[in-house]
């Protein structure tokens, strides 16, 4: 310190001397000859610091001229200059920075001008050992913290780097250890990988301090939230809480709402209680609108996060609205009850007469909970009846709006009434339509493997139910859907008993050996005797007694319709061949049909009644082809 003391008092009388230039060469030499003779012969010995920079104090003028004698593993350059203009003429200290690897060494360094060594300095800078690292990696590792690397002393010489498949990060100094950030390296939580942590010295690697494999911690889970993903919220919620698998110690919750498409943020406080956050809502939501709530940021008191961004989309209800009503819009059942159901609980205080209106005889039972209890019961047959709810409709929370809703209904328009019944015992059912005194029959199914037809029959009847009102006033329609239940039931042409019903009639061409549709030998297929089958008696019998200006008989397959020419039968017959593009075979049945036929229902309908009936035989053996058939039936109950 004297020594520096003496040089700077040098300088400043050789800066405060009249600039002359005859006298700067000689001051300045002057100047040259006390330093270097009082520094020349003293050694000096350095201890290089791997923590800060390797300094002593050496006077050297005129700096920028003092070289190394020769290639060395330490770089000198000078410190704390004194300079004239822009000129360095006296440096106060040398430092030495390492030009390859520190290693644990004496390196001697003599500095000279002008690389003379005769002129020059000699120093040594002792080397210790480099800073020793450890890294613990016993535990599972958070991806979101830094993994700290321990040194047993400070290191500003070296640089650090931990890798994991392929991909790498730099660890940063930090007092007596060094922090990698696990970050860029994207690692997936509660998976396992081989992690290496490098020394390096420049660009290149000097040694790798550890190599294990290691796990990374399992992620957070949300378990649990006050409202589902996807939810309709009835009630009025002041906050929304989120449940965690581990304590949470920060989390960050953002609360939307979309306008026009938009989102807009919705002001919420987010307070972390243990495994739960409350996301805490400062005004009640508006109703009738969509909202997401996203969770990001999560950090668990272990150090895990949330594997992804999470994303809770809910909407806020308005008032109820109806979801299902039990009765359908035709064939309601006399003396029904109508349950409507809500989307939500109704208010138990508020009095349902004053926003549900109704006619035609319904009346309100009751309401409980989500249900509406309607009774029917003064409905009359194919009476309709009226149900609206208005827009004030109140929830259980007195939340009202989007309720207005309107159901339109008609009780059942026909009756059911047995026939007759099977050989063994299966009912007969026929479906009555209208109060006029002209009737037209239509029958199905009497061959019971031709199953297309009674599903016909049953589409006629679901049309004449939801039409009733359209069936002229003078008309009553009758729909057999089955002739043949026990054949519809084994899937079988022929009765129970084995005979054809279709040929079982007493018409003047009865017979009883036939033939098949096959033209194959059939002993006895037309009965005992004719009419000797309770299905063929009671389809006689109930024809007898009705007494129908038409009937329709519906078999499959041909495409075809054919008069049984009683009454006005051929002129029907024409019309329903327009109307269904079926082939009309009038009087052709032996060209028609490959087989014989006798004992038919059209004709015993026509030789003992003299009633009009229509054949028709489907275009197809397996579907009802009630659109192709409609329009015709129709016309049929018109004329």
């Amino acid at each position: 310190m004297r020594l520096a003391s003496m040089v700077r008092s040098t300088s400043r009388i050789v800066t405060n001397l009249p600039k002359k230039k005859y006298l700067l060469f000689p001051v300045s030499l002057f100047a040259f000859l006390v330093t270097y003779a009082l520094i020349m012969f003293i050694p000096m010995s350095i201890q290089f610091s791997y923590s800060h920079k390797t300094c002593m104090n050496w006077l050297s003028p005129f700096p920028d001229n003092y070289k190394s004698s020769k290639r060395t593993p330490y770089q000198a350059y000078p410190s704390g200059l004194i300079k004239i203009g822009n000129t360095p003429v006296l440096a106060t200290a040398v430092c030495f920075a390492p030009t390859e690897s520190p290693e644990k060494s004496n390196t001697p360094i003599t500095l000279a001008p002008f690389g003379i060594n005769i002129l020059g300095k000699a120093f040594v800078i002792t080397t210790g050992s480099p800073p020793e690292a450890s890294v613990a990696l016993s535990k599972p590792l958070p991806v979101t913290k830094p993994l700290d690397v321990s040194l047993n002393k400070a290191d500003s010489i070296f640089t650090y780097s931990l890798s994991v498949q392929g991909k790498s990060t730099t660890c940063k100094p930090k007092d007596k250890s060094v922090s990698c950030d696990l970050t860029p390296l994207h690692l997936a939580q509660g998976e396992s990988y081989t992690i290496a942590v490098s020394r390096q010295f420049g660009k290149k690697d000097i040694e790798k301090i550890t190599e294990r494999q290691v796990t990374t911690l399992a992620a957070t889970r949300i378990t649990n939230s006050t409202i589902k993903p996807g939810e309709i919220v009835y009630a009025r919620p002041k906050n929304i809480d989120f449940s965690f698998d581990k304590r949470v110690v920060k989390a960050k919750a953002v609360l939307t709402r979309m306008e026009a498409g938009k989102p807009v943020a919705v002001p919420t406080t987010t307070r972390l209680d243990g495994y739960v956050a409350h996301i805490e809502l400062e005004n009640e939501l508006p109703r009738q609108s969509s909202y997401v709530v996203t969770m990001t940021d999560v950090e668990a008191e272990d150090g895990s996060s949330l594997e992804q961004t999470y994303a809770l989309p809910f909407s806020m209800s308005g008032g109820p609205k109806v979801t299902s009503i039990s009765v359908g819009k035709s064939g309601v059942a006399l003396g029904a009850t109508a349950v409507i159901t809500f989307d939500q609980a109704l208010s138990g205080k508020q009095d349902k007469n004053q926003v549900i209106t109704m006619s035609g005889g319904a009346t309100i039972i009751r309401a409980d909970n989500d249900k509406l209890f309607v009774s029917l019961a003064n409905v009359p047959k194919c009476g309709d009846f009226l149900i609206k709810i208005s827009d004030n409709l109140e929830s259980a929370y007195d939340i009202k709006g989007g309720s207005n809703w309107s159901f339109a209904g008609r009780m059942i328009c026909h009756t059911i009434g047995t026939v007759g019944y099977s050989s063994r015992g299966r009912p007969i059912i026929a479906y009555y339509f209208g109060s006029g005194p002209r009737t037209v029959v239509y029958t199905g199914a009497i061959h019971g493997n031709e199953t297309n037809t009674k599903s016909l029959m049953e589409k006629w009847i679901s049309e004449l139910e939801s039409k009733a009102k359209s069936i002229p006033a003078d008309k009553s329609i009758i729909v057999i859907p089955q002739v043949n239940p026990d054949g519809i039931s084994a899937g079988t042409r022929v009765n129970a008993r084995n005979i054809d019903l279709n040929r079982n009639f007493a018409t003047s061409d009865w017979r009883k050996d036939i033939t098949t549709v096959n033209n194959q030998p059939f002993p006895g297929g037309g009965g005992e005797s004719p009419m000797s089958e309770p299905e063929t008696q009671a389809l006689a019998s109930f024809i007898s007694r009705v007494r129908p200006v038409l009937v329709l008989s519906y078999h499959s397959v041909g495409g075809v319709v054919a008069a049984n020419q009683a009454g006005n039968s051929t002129g029907l017959t024409n019309q329903y061949a327009q109307l269904s593009g079926y082939r009309n075979t009038t009087g052709q049945s032996s060209t028609t049909f490959e087989y014989s036929i006798s004992g038919t229902a059209d004709d015993w309908y026509a030789e003992r009644l003299g009633v009009a009936s229509i054949l028709i035989e489907l275009g197809s053996s397996t579907y009802h082809q009630f659109e192709r058939n409609q329009n015709a039936m129709w016309a049929m109950v018109n004329s």
